[in-house]
């Protein structure tokens, strides 16, 4: 079951825009190591489900992408929140890493507001 979606340019301002807590965005562009990598972010996103909103940008706008939010290479996965990139993941990752990245960024999140 895919619980990610895709997402395009002009969606991406009212999800961050929403409030409706972190989102997750990953930057694949289609190539040899696309599927492996779609699979690592959706296992994380089932995983992180309760915590973080996850999205795919969709690979015909990564030219936009490369502009808009200075993604130099793919992959690349960035954290959102309240409408701000909190943090960001550069290269090919692996599910342990992805979770920890998510899992620290979560976490700043959740301690911050406490604070």
């Amino acid at each position: 079951m895919r619980t990610i979606k895709t997402i395009e340019p002009q969606a991406i301002d009212i999800e961050l825009q929403s409030g409706e807590g972190p989102l997750l965005v990953a930057f694949l562009k289609r190539n040899e190591k696309y599927s492996g990598q779609v699979a690592v972010l959706e296992a994380a996103c089932r995983t992180h489900g309760e915590s973080v909103r996850c999205f795919l940008y969709n690979a015909d706008y990564l030219d936009t992408a490369t502009d808009r939010f200075a993604v130099k290479g793919t992959p690349t996965f960035l954290l959102f929140h309240d409408g701000r990139e909190v943090n960001r993941l550069i290269g090919e990752s692996d599910g342990a890493t992805l979770d920890e990245f998510i899992d620290a960024a979560v976490t700043g999140l959740s301690d911050s507001v406490r604070s």
